[in-house]
């Protein structure tokens, strides 16, 4: 393949990946990070009051993803900081009842998971619904987010209710692995006609 190829093609595919980040949210695997503009607080992507935990999706080893194909269900599992001893705690949590909102996202009418201390203990986490029905929504919106009406948002409510028990988090696509090998390749090819 001649240079003068390479660099449209590698350009193509990366438009691919990023044009969902443009006010547009589809099915894939996406990595989770903490919120800028939680309530009560610094940053964090899930707080539960009812065991008095506030936990980050980025510090310390956190590693927190949430999947969704497009179906009635999202999954979000990884591993969550414990803000206040560093301790890692491991999340498992599916969204039910997923509408799509045209290609903003989703919405979600339930939820329900575990949440695992590194002694083992669970707390179970159960989606609360709001007044419009929704116990989550990911939507591209920028949610909180001053100035910005297009990063992807997720946030969900959780029991007991009353409680500043929720999910609020930014998220970034992760590039299939098949887009990852043809940019690679490309920047190989790039590489090599150089020499």
């Amino acid at each position: 393949m001649k240079l003068r190829y390479v660099a449209p093609l590698m350009a193509l595919l990366l438009m691919a990946q990023t044009s969902l980040a443009v006010g547009t949210l589809g099915p894939g695997l996406y990595q989770l990070h903490d919120h800028g503009a939680g309530q009560l607080g610094p940053d964090y992507g899930l707080r539960v009051d009812g065991i008095s935990k506030v936990f980050s999706l980025d510090l310390g080893g956190a590693s927190v993803t949430l999947n969704w194909d497009g179906g009635a269900t999202a999954t979000i599992t990884g591993l969550l900081h414990d803000n206040a001893t560093t301790d890692l705690w491991t999340v498992s949590y599916t969204i039910t009842g997923i509408t799509a909102v045209g290609t903003a996202g989703f919405s979600g009418t339930g939820g329900t998971g575990i949440l695992t201390d590194p002694l083992l203990n669970d707390t179970i986490l159960t989606g609360e619904q709001d007044g419009s029905g929704d116990a989550f929504d990911f939507l591209a919106d920028g949610h909180r987010l001053p100035g910005d009406d297009s990063t992807a948002v997720g946030r969900g409510w959780l029991l007991p209710p009353n409680s500043i028990d929720d999910w609020i988090f930014t998220a970034e696509l992760i590039p299939e692995p098949a887009t990852l090998a043809l940019v690679s390749l490309g920047g190989l090819m790039i590489i090599r006609r150089r020499h």
